[in-house]
């Protein structure tokens, strides 16, 4: 029997992992481009993935996860290499369940089964996100300074109410991965695989790895710390900026139907897709996923 490996994406509001479930999906399903690993046998209703990937054919945004949606779907990979069975799983609850997990501490039983079985994540951050440059250094003189506060405002009768919304969105990342390694989910990485989406956006250094340790230090650090093993690719899954079908732009703003057709000019929709970093091949989706496999070395 092959070895059957399982893994899940995960990231916080428009992270970007539902546009690469769609352009995986396509690019796995046509075969107009090399990738690594193939589409596996797939049982069940995948409407869901379907749609998404027609949407992203079609040269439109993908869809973003509505707000506490709770889609499980599982894309099965093929390792024509070594046979193995690769199951990737897209528990593609929103963003903001995430968010809202870190603001009330709780996450519901449906999002806590999504990690039954899970071995290593493809965590999605994306280049369009504000830099914070919060450090672990940070992050530890903020509580010091916070311990030994000196000044205390007797006459305040209301401590300020707590806002998750202005938590640095690398916090919120780092509290997360954290939470599900402890009890009760005790979730056992080993490896992660930091997917950086709106890579079409990135600094002219083309390198991942220098992008987080340089825009999520914090997040780096954790992760470099942490004991997991860990690697950074860059993606840009939908190729451009695109328009919403269902929010078509006001008259006169025609950017992203420029957009829409030059990426449509190309004779194989697969091209749209850039992915950079490890040694994987320039529109190759799945390069990531065999390499959480352990089947693409360290």
């Amino acid at each position: 029997m092959a070895d059957v490996f399982r893994h899940m994406a995960v990231g916080l509001q428009s992270s970007g992992k539902t546009t690469y479930a769609a352009a995986l999906w396509y690019v796995v399903d046509a075969g107009e481009v090399p990738t690594v690993l193939l589409k596996g046998k797939h049982i069940g209703d995948h409407r869901y993935l379907e749609t998404l990937a027609r949407r992203w054919e079609d040269g439109w945004q993908v869809p973003r996860t509505k707000t506490l949606q709770h889609e499980t779907v599982t894309m099965n990979l093929k390792d024509p290499r070594s046979g193995a069975d690769i199951a990737l799983r897209f528990a593609d609850l929103s963003g903001e369940t995430f968010e809202k997990a870190f603001a009330t501490r709780s996450l519901s039983s449906s999002a806590a089964s999504s990690f039954d079985g899970i071995q290593n994540l493809m965590l999605f951050v994306s280049a369009n996100d504000p830099p914070d440059h919060l450090t672990m250094i940070d992050i530890a003189m903020e509580l010091d300074e916070d311990v030994n506060e000196e000044e205390i405002d007797e006459d305040s009768s209301e401590e300020p109410v707590f806002d998750s919304a202005k938590t640095p969105r690398q916090v919120q990342i780092v509290d997360f991965l954290d939470s599900i390694r402890q009890p009760p989910l005790s979730v056992k990485i080993e490896r992660v695989a930091v997917i950086v989406s709106a890579w079409d956006k990135r600094p002219e250094h083309n390198d991942p790895a220098r992008w987080l340790t340089e825009r999520m230090g914090l997040l780096d650090q954790y992760l470099r710390n942490s004991g997991v093993k860990l690697r950074v690719y860059g993606v840009s899954a939908q190729g451009g900026d695109l328009p919403d079908k269902d929010n078509p732009p006001p008259v006169g703003d025609l950017e992203g139907l420029k957009e829409q057709h030059r990426l449509l000019s190309l004779a194989k929709a697969s091209k749209r897709v850039e992915v950079a970093g490890n040694g994987a091949s320039e529109h190759d989706l799945t390069h990531p996923i065999r390499w959480l496999s352990g089947l693409e070395g360290e």
